[in-house]
């Protein structure tokens, strides 16, 4: 962050951190040591925070002189105040411009920021230090980030996806809609569902390659990568996937190394298998090929308490997080967001004990050395998914029941009132109604109904309102 941001930039970040997870009244004296300045700077710091932000959005408030506090509005969260700091940034105006391809040099842009081309420099050369640690280049005449292309990509992807919605949708020659159809084409095609803010995400992304496609930047890749490629196209069976709508946007046909890096830029977003066929031949896959990478997540899984249920689930969300490193190599942690004061961070598993066991399988084969050299962005995914898991694994003793009726919502409401009345939560739970039939979801589906073909999951079909025997028949389905 610290070179994505000025000095005072990160510094103000800083005091934000503290306010926000503290929230509660801080005295200046306490903020200036935390921060290691003195009460002029804070002052100035409160004063450019406040002149930044909305009122509306957030406000760092004084009290009698000697304390503050930030108020905030219920739609600001940190990620939030991140990304208004982030996309205001000299850094990101700079990395924009390249992103467009402008060709900009030193002396235009230090005219239109009204800086001295020596202070644009200093910043250059700090987004130059940012982009060494991602094997990129930052040539300064004319600036443009150079290096192999799938980096120069997925830097882009990492900071954009840092800066919505605060910077709205920045691919003005590119409908979301037409990437929206192929993605929801896509997602029938994988058995898998992205949440909004997912398929967000992958829009970001996937306009980045268009983009840079657009703008002839062709890729190139190492023998390692091409490798991988190959693989990918035969397991996901890519040339059968529909890229109609993404070539129409710029009515031309995409090549097949093209379609296939924008497919893999799927697993720079979280999205959840529909159904467990689909799961399970991703699972088979890196058992087959990439044994020594299963073996390692394996490992890793084992050091949580998951439940049997979410054991596959965890282990693919896992193998994917590594597979996009396949590509990648070496990225660095571009963009962390400090939560200084955060004490409600999960630490159910030691952070220590996680990170020996990621040391210890990076050396199991040469297809787990980007461990060790991604350690400071990997450990923090590994560490939160395997606690998440396993606090949601206890949660997941109870039976999970998903309620469908041929009448709709309400005699479902009504179904869920009904069986509030004789299990309590603590014995059961619902599940989210997107009428999904996978076992992913839930343990049982209770219908008003009879539900043609054949499911995985068990089915009890119930009367409406419900009898005492089909009560009676839950309850020994739940014993």
């Amino acid at each position: 962050m610290e070179k994505i941001l000025t000095k005072s930039d990160y510094r103000q970040m800083r005091l934000l951190s503290l306010l926000f997870f503290r929230n509660k009244i801080v005295s200046k004296q306490y903020a200036a040591d935390y921060l290691d300045i003195n009460k002029v700077t804070l002052n100035k710091d409160i004063d450019a925070i406040n002149n930044l932000f909305s009122k509306d959005m957030l406000e760092i408030k004084v009290l009698k002189t000697k304390w503050i506090f930030l108020v905030r509005d219920n739609q600001t969260n940190f990620a939030s105040i991140t990304a208004d700091m982030i996309y205001n940034s000299q850094a990101f105006r700079i990395i924009l411009s390249t992103l467009r391809d402008e060709k900009r040099t030193p002396t235009s842009f230090a005219q239109s920021e009204f800086i001295s081309k020596s202070q644009l420099y200093n910043k250059l050369d700090e987004l130059d230090n940012l982009l060494a640690e991602n094997r990129l280049i930052l040539n300064k005449t004319p600036i443009e980030i150079l290096g192999n292309e799938v980096d120069v990509s997925f830097f882009y992807f990492h900071i954009l996806d840092r800066v919505y919605p605060r910077s709205g949708w920045l691919f003005d020659e590119i409908p979301l809609e037409a990437i929206h159809t192929y993605i929801y084409k896509m997602e029938q095609f994988m058995d898998i569902r992205l949440s909004p803010i997912a398929k967000t995400d992958y829009a970001i992304a996937i306009s980045v390659q268009l983009r840079r496609a657009k703008n002839g930047y062709p890729l190139n890749l190492t023998e390692k990568q091409l490798l991988y490629w190959q693989e990918t196209v035969e397991v996901f069976n890519i040339e059968q996937m529909d890229f109609s709508d993404l070539e129409a946007i710029f009515s031309k046909k995409l090549p097949l190394n093209k379609k296939s890096i924008i497919f893999l830029s799927l697993f720079l977003t979280s999205f959840t298998y529909t159904k467990k066929e689909s799961l399970n031949k991703v699972l088979a896959y890196y058992e087959k090929s990439r044994p020594m990478r299963y073996k390692a997540a394996q490992e890793l899984v084992a050091l949580a308490t998951i439940d049997a249920k979410d054991l596959n689930f965890v282990m693919v969300s896992l193998l994917g997080f590594f597979g996009k490193y396949t590509f990648l190599g070496k990225s660095a942690y571009i963009i962390e967001i400090e939560e200084h004061e955060n004490q409600n961070k999960i630490n159910r598993i030691d952070k220590q004990i996680i990170e020996d066991k990621l040391i210890e399988v990076s050396g199991y084969a040469a297809d787990l050395e980007f461990i060790r050299a991604n350690m400071e962005a990997i450990l923090p995914y590994v560490h939160e998914l395997l606690n998440i898991s396993t606090i949601l694994s206890q949660s997941h003793e109870k039976l999970h029941v998903k309620v469908i009726s041929k009448n709709g919502y309400t005699w479902e409401e009504f179904l869920k009132y009904r069986i509030r009345q004789h299990f309590s939560e603590e014995v059961l739970a619902f599940s989210n109604n997107d009428y999904s039939t996978s076992n992913v979801e839930c343990d049982l589906i209770i219908t008003d109904f009879p539900m043609v073909g054949e499911h995985s999951i068990d089915i009890l079909t119930w009367n409406s309102p419900p009898t005492e025997l089909d009560f009676e028949i839950l309850r020994e389905f739940i014993k």
